[in-house]
């Protein structure tokens, strides 16, 4: 494990050189890159060199070599060009004035001394949230020409294989990856977190009965499913809008490793994002007899569970759909809890003082099962309202452009762009689903890139 280890770092360390070679040259578009071939495996890596070397600070050096290139390749953005930053004309669509508001506040936040949360804490809260805007300001001054997105969706392509091979596997031998490259052990000492679950993991790789989930090469299940809804709405575009046969059936196999993956990973809002999913994308291109096709599968599917399935299956569905699932359970409890902060404090009790992200501390941190609720608990209503703003404002824009850009290209980020994002509402209320940075990043940056487009294009006129 220690040669594989020494490997993966030289190759990472000449990978990031390379990157910010061409991050300075002025092309964000090798950041992209960054996002594709670092993220998926980002607690993997950090896994193996855990193991390999056993070295705390070289595991703490992979961690935050991610923050240094964000942060580097932002700078580089604001200050880089020949023109100072002053001197530039800076021409502002509504979706930045909302990401420079939000980031504001997050700063402001960082700095008042409001919570119990130490400044350390808040720091590097901050951080996590702030690179989402870094994210996608970097996708504004990046060009995806046709053959770049092309070479983008083949990367996507050998990910969404790779970690379906993966994910069959593990199922096959009835082992984790994780278990194999002592995600507890690594936990414990990094993060002073001690192994739960039955299988010296934690509670989120496993499901009901005891049975086992699995995550492939991401850091857990659900940051895997969550993936999968990208993967998802890259098929469904190709399927629908490829030229030749034989591609629309390649698309339609990838589909299928797609929905398989759903089941290795066995998240049950990814399960019922990718039927949103769906049933957008068939409205949105107007298949309306293949819509009526899919409901009446759904409804076969439902009258089935309720009539005709095992006794297990329907008192899991009901169980969940009342909230007596231990799962579902949770979530309502976590909801009711952030409702109720926000209710008495409406300006927020300061960050670091929700969800799971790096810097809360778990002992005081209030709700952290709803995405839009972690921020409202942390930075009030004001907080919650421009999140919620940026996410809707981001989707109906990528919408546009898909409607009326007519540039094939563009039409499929526009698309994988808004339709992973609707699929991600139902992850953002069930977790901190930010923290799943891979889908996280990958989808701001590409909804940065659209609003470039977008502003060029005038196809934000009277649309302010």
């Amino acid at each position: 494990m220690t040669v594989v280890a020494i490997i993966l770092l030289i190759l990472y360390i000449g990978f990031i050189g390379f990157v910010l070679k061409k991050i300075f040259e002025g092309d964000a578009y090798y950041f992209l890159l960054y996002i594709l071939f670092t993220l998926p495996f980002y607690s993997t890596f950090q896994l193996i060199i855990f193991k390999g070397f056993n070295i705390i600070p070289l595991v703490n050096f992979f961690k935050y070599s991610k923050d240094f290139v964000f942060i580097t390749a932002f700078f580089v953005f604001i200050f880089g060009n020949k023109e100072s930053f002053y001197e530039r004309k800076w021409k502002l669509t509504l979706l930045d004035k909302l990401f420079l508001v939000f980031m504001t506040l997050t700063f402001f936040y960082t700095l008042i001394p409001l919570g119990e949360s130490s400044l350390l804490s808040k720091i590097i809260y901050a951080k996590n949230t702030l690179l989402i805007g870094i994210v996608y300001f970097l996708g504004r001054q990046t060009n995806i020409d046709k053959l770049r997105w092309r070479y983008i969706v083949k990367v996507l392509i050998y990910l969404t294989v790779g970690s379906f091979l993966l994910a069959f596997s593990e199922k096959i031998f009835g082992i984790n990856l994780q278990r194999i490259l002592d995600y507890g052990r690594f936990n414990l000492i990094m993060n002073d977190i001690f192994p739960t679950g039955n299988y010296g993991l934690s509670w989120t790789f496993e499901r009901q009965g005891a049975l086992p989930r699995y995550a492939a090469f991401f850091s857990n299940p659900l940051e895997f499913a969550a993936s999968l809804l990208l993967f998802f709405s890259l098929g469904l575009n190709y399927l629908f809008h490829s030229k030749y046969t034989s591609n629309r059936l390649a698309f339609f196999g990838l589909l299928l490793l797609v929905v398989f993956s759903f089941f290795f990973s066995y998240s049950r809002g990814a399960i019922i994002a990718s039927v949103i999913i769906m049933f957008f994308t068939l409205f949105l291109e107007k298949k309306y007899n293949l819509l009526k096709i899919v409901l009446l599968l759904v409804i076969m599917l439902v009258t089935y569970i309720s009539f005709f399935s095992s006794k297990e299956l329907q008192y899991f569905v009901l169980d969940t759909l009342s909230f007596q699932n231990t799962s579902s359970l949770g979530h309502l409890f976590e909801w009711l809890e952030g409702v109720n902060s926000m209710l008495k404090n409406p300006m927020g009790i300061g960050l670091a003082m929700s969800g799971n992200a790096s810097g809360v501390d778990q002992s005081l941190k209030i709700s952290g099962e709803n995405q839009f609720l972690i921020y409202g608990v942390q930075m009030g209503f004001l907080g919650l309202l421009i999140y919620t703003a940026i996410l809707f404002k981001g989707i109906k824009d990528c919408l546009k452009v898909f409607k009326h850009s007519g540039i094939q290209h563009v039409q499929s980020i526009s698309y994988v762009a808004a339709a992973t994002k609707i699929g991600l509402l139902i992850p953002l209320f069930t977790a901190n689903a930010e923290l799943y940075l891979f889908v996280s990043f990958f989808t701001w940056f590409l909804i940065g890139f659209i609003q470039t487009y977008y502003l060029n294009n005038s196809l934000n006129r009277n649309n302010q």
